[in-house]
């Protein structure tokens, strides 16, 4: 019996290894922002420490939304040259200069203006190489005035 409890205890830490390896950023928020000409936008922020809602949180990665509101539930955006929908960044620690995504997809499974939204991201950044992982974020229900 302890062999197979043992077993059963390195078959669960080895899931959990996968798992964080899959999620290098395990923590999320969603928010309303605003676009480059102060129209409506919506950012999805990632990161490897806990996001509050509100400034000062460092996130790392951040995918961001200007064109194709309301983001809805299937929803595949593809990151190339001449993307003008949105895209992500990756600020090291949360920190600037960060740097664009140069390739990629962000998929929005479930979107939902109360509870949240739930997706994956596959994302290409020049220096920091490849990301990839599932996401869950909340709301940061956060009064935003663009203009």
């Amino acid at each position: 019996m302890g062999k197979i409890a043992a077993l059963g205890v390195m078959v669960l830490l080895l899931g959990c290894s996968a798992l964080a390896e899959r999620e290098p950023f395990p923590y999320s928020r969603v928010s309303s922002s605003c676009a480059p000409w102060d129209g409506p936008a919506i950012d999805i922020s990632l990161s490897t420490t806990l996001l509050k809602c509100g400034k000062g949180d460092a996130a790392e990665v951040r995918m961001y939304f200007w064109r194709e509101l309301p983001l809805h539930d299937g929803q595949t955006f593809h990151i190339e040259a001449k993307t003008d929908w949105g895209g992500a960044s990756y600020c090291k620690g949360g920190e600037e200069p960060c740097e664009r995504a140069s390739a990629g997809t962000i998929h929005i499974e479930h979107f939902d203006r109360e509870n949240g939204v739930e997706g994956s991201y596959e994302l290409a950044f020049p220096k920091r190489g490849k990301v990839s992982g599932l996401f869950h974020a909340e709301w940061c229900h956060q009064r935003v005035m663009c203009g």
